[in-house]
């Protein structure tokens, strides 16, 4: 066969389909073969067309749409490219590596991907990620623990690429459709002229991130090890690690601005607080743990930081056009998994942070308790009833030094 094309056999082998189907969508006009030879890009429609098929589109109403010139199969090829399959099985695999499959198929759908079965094919993709799993066994990482990891990663990289994807329909193909142009040719248009010429940018993107962010807990965590063998030696005592602080900031009147002026506005909100909350994360040294809608979860290694970082946000959410906020600090001990801050400490900040009106900022008696004020002050407010929390906890206001 030229090289430049495929017969209805190699076609068929390469798509996962059959000749007969082969056959069905070239006469839908689906497939376009010349002379009995088949472009490589049908491969690519015919994976498409049967994607299309279990989510309930089928072939004659692709047919239709293409011929009526609504539909363009520019953009579906390229969502048919796979990298190639090895020729082992997962079950071949499992065994080779010493690993059940069973817990293959649980790393994949940790990973948030299909659930591969026993006798499918693997990738060539997966093979350098799956044998990597001998490791991580061999010096004693459990299979929970490893499971633990895989879901970070996967929630991770699932929510950029979900991000990717909504960003590119809403940002980058809307100015194609305000020229006029009709859906598919805005969205073949966009592909052809920002997201082939940005290649793969977006993959750069999150390696390049990732590589920074590592950089820095890496460099932090190799300091701990640093200090735990000066102490070890005898050369010096490694500080005790002090209180640290959980913040919740809320906005004020958010749910009703949503009602009257709309989801759009709403979001628009949201992308702004979480623009400011950010910019003074960084300005205290603290570091925003996940943005609640309508708030943000902070977490700061010095309470005096997370004080001054809340007295800014209430400061500034105003002048940056966002409803006024309502914040709570609290200092203690934290338990830290998954990307995530847990335990009393935290919780109390959450409930101390619905006690706050408008415009303030409440501290639990533990920040008191641990900071030394600097460029703010405290004022009692007194005990108060936290819900899920057996003992009154005594609530202070945070201002500004000269107010």
């Amino acid at each position: 066969m030229d090289p430049a094309g495929l017969s209805e056999a190699e076609l068929a082998e390469r798509a996962g389909t059959t000749v007969e189907r082969v056959r069905e969508l070239a006469g839908l006009g689906i497939l376009e073969p010349q002379d009995g030879v088949f472009p490589r890009r049908d491969v690519m429609r015919a994976r498409v067309v049967a994607d299309l098929a279990a989510k309930g589109i089928g072939a004659d109403a692709l047919a239709q749409a293409l011929g009526s010139g609504h539909l363009t199969l520019g953009y579906l090829e390229s969502a048919g490219r796979r990298f190639p399959r090895t020729d082992r099985t997962f079950s071949e695999l499992g065994e080779r590596m010493g690993i059940p499959v069973e817990t293959l198929q649980m790393l994949y759908v940790a990973f948030g991907l299909p659930r591969p079965e026993p006798d499918e094919r693997v990738r060539e993709e997966d093979l350098p990620v799956l044998e990597t799993l001998p490791v991580l066994f061999a010096a004693g990482v459990g299979e929970g623990e490893v499971l633990r990891a895989v879901r970070v990663w996967g929630d991770s990289a699932r929510r950029v690429a979900q991000f990717q994807s909504h960003y590119f329909h809403a940002t980058v193909e809307e100015p194609f459709r305000r020229r006029g142009l009709p859906d598919n040719e805005a969205f073949e248009t966009a592909i052809r002229e920002v997201g082939m010429r940005m290649g793969h940018s977006g993959e750069q993107m999150l390696g390049w991130l990732f590589r920074r962010h590592a950089e820095v807990f890496f460099t932090e965590h190799q300091f701990e090890h640093v200090e735990t063998a000066l102490e070890n030696a005898g050369v010096r005592r490694r500080p005790p690690r002090g209180a640290e602080a959980a913040v919740f900031a809320d906005l004020t009147g958010y749910t009703r601005l949503t009602e009257e002026a709309g989801d759009e506005v709403a979001a628009s909100v949201s992308l702004t607080l979480a623009q400011l909350v950010n910019e003074i994360a960084a300005r205290h040294g603290g570091t925003v743990v996940k943005m609640l809608g309508d708030g943000v979860h902070f977490h700061f290694r010095d309470p005096g930081d997370a004080v001054r970082g809340s007295l800014d946000i209430v400061d500034e959410v105003r002048p940056r056009g966002l409803p006024p906020a309502h914040i709570g600090v609290n200092a203690g001990p934290m338990i830290y998994d998954e990307g995530d801050y847990f335990g009393r400490t935290v919780n109390i900040a959450a409930r101390i942070a619905s006690q706050a009106a408008a415009d303030q900022v409440f501290v639990g008696e533990d920040v008191v308790r641990t900071v030394e004020p600097a460029g703010f002050r405290v004022l009692e407010v007194g005990p108060a009833e936290l819900k899920g929390i057996a003992e009154p906890v005594r609530l202070y206001q945070a201002v500004r030094e000269g107010r």
